[in-house]
């Protein structure tokens, strides 16, 4: 192959890892601004809310396992590039009229999103082995960024006399589709190498990982700072608007919380890939969620927030980017980095499920966010306790 034509190629990969980030949180993020506006058209509570934000971590945690063993038999870009055609349909559908679309079309984005978040760190670790910090940092920075973008300019769109909630739920599915294209475009490298990472996996890793302590500490790192995220996806907008702000600028707060995570989404990784051992790292990307979170349960309508706001997003990036590291430096072989993943992704996502409904159904019991806000706080330090163990320099096989 000529230089030319494997630049070519290399370039259509880094737009796949750009392309697909940009894809995976995005459908989920512009849910809660929403909120406010699809509760009044469809006449649905609290507790449909919280169970529509659940049903693609549920949808994470139950398909996970099973996408091993499908990129074994058909590699990896295979099934993210189905994966980002089903993400944009479910996209599509869930804009559609009626509170049955707006669910199917949930679970459809969820079982992509898991394709999505169990490959992704392995299709890196397989095609960068020696840029894996860098590369982790620009699929989580692209992944963060659209995220940011999508809970302030859903809100704008919504609220704009010529579209609704439907049209600023569907344009998100502009970026799976892309990176659908720019996957087809790599198909004829991806068909000629037939490279099939995991075709020489034995089982024992994958039994031995369910006996491993360190598997289960990356695991509960992994669930537990999800469960703080997709909570704060589904009701930060609520939370805010409790202390008075209008639902514009919670919409553009919950921006400001997300532009927090960015620069940590790159830098943690770069940094965390430079060190043998990350347990300062781990336990202080949970102390941050701490402060944030703190802040924003004390402080009332108020610009002073904000700046809660942004060390909340810098422990929500540094935790997501550990947890992305974890899956490569805690393994020693690409397939082992892919069953850690969907170990960590299903269980841990069957724990971050139950953020968004059991909180939002106390809420409603309450009649206030404050006691979710102390939940939350208190899962803050458990993450810095999970995350101290799954910083050791070891790995499942030590």
């Amino acid at each position: 192959m000529s230089v030319r034509k494997e630049r070519y190629y290399i370039g259509l990969l880094l737009l796949v890892i750009i392309f697909v980030g940009a894809s995976l949180r995005s459908p989920i993020s512009s849910i809660g601004p929403l909120v406010p506006f699809f509760t009044e058209d469809l006449d649905i509570n609290n507790t449909t809310v919280g169970l529509l934000n659940t049903l693609p971590l549920i949808a994470f945690a139950f398909f996970s396992p099973f996408i091993p063993k499908i990129a074994r038999k058909y590699g990896m870009e295979i099934p993210l590039m189905i994966a980002m055609v089903f993400l944009t349909v479910g996209i599509l559908i869930r804009g559609m009229d009626g509170t049955f679309m707006l669910f199917f079309g949930t679970a459809i984005i969820g079982m992509a999103i898991a394709v999505g978040n169990v490959l992704s760190p392995g299709l890196i670790k397989s095609t960068f082995p020696f840029k894996v910090g860098i590369m982790t940092g620009l699929y989580t920075f692209s992944m963060n960024i659209v995220s940011a973008l999508s809970a302030g300019l859903s809100v704008s769109v919504a609220t704009s006399p010529d579209y609704d909630w439907r049209t600023a739920l569907a344009m998100w599915g502009i970026f799976p589709l892309v990176g659908a294209i720019v996957l087809i475009l790599r198909m004829p490298r991806t068909l000629e190498e037939r490279k099939k990472i995991f075709k020489k996996i034995d089982d024992k890793p994958s039994q031995s990982l369910w006996h491993s302590k360190l598997a289960w500490v990356v695991t509960f790192y992994m669930g537990l700072q999800s469960l703080i995220p997709y909570t704060l996806f589904a009701w930060l907008p609520a939370m805010l608007i409790e202390k008075g702000f209008t639902q514009t600028t919670a919409g553009w707060l919950m921006t400001i919380y997300q532009l927090g995570v960015l620069p940590t989404t790159f830098i943690a990784p770069v940094i965390a890939y430079k060190f043998a051992g990350q347990k300062i790292l781990g336990m202080t990307s949970g102390l941050m969620w701490s402060v944030g979170l703190i802040g924003i349960f004390l402080m009332p309508e108020h610009w002073m927030i904000i700046p809660f706001l942004i060390v909340t997003g810098v422990g929500a990036g540094t935790t997501f980017s550990l947890a992305m590291m974890f899956f490569v430096l805690r393994t020693n072989t690409v397939e082992q980095s892919a069953q850690l993943s969907g170990m960590a992704q299903s269980v841990g996502y069957i724990l971050a499920a139950t953020g968004p409904l059991f909180l939002g159904m106390i809420a409603e019991y309450t009649g206030t966010w404050n006691i979710p806000l102390i939940i939350l706080i208190g899962v803050s330090f458990l993450i810095a306790f999970f995350g101290y163990f799954a910083g050791s320099n070891r790995t499942i096989s030590d």
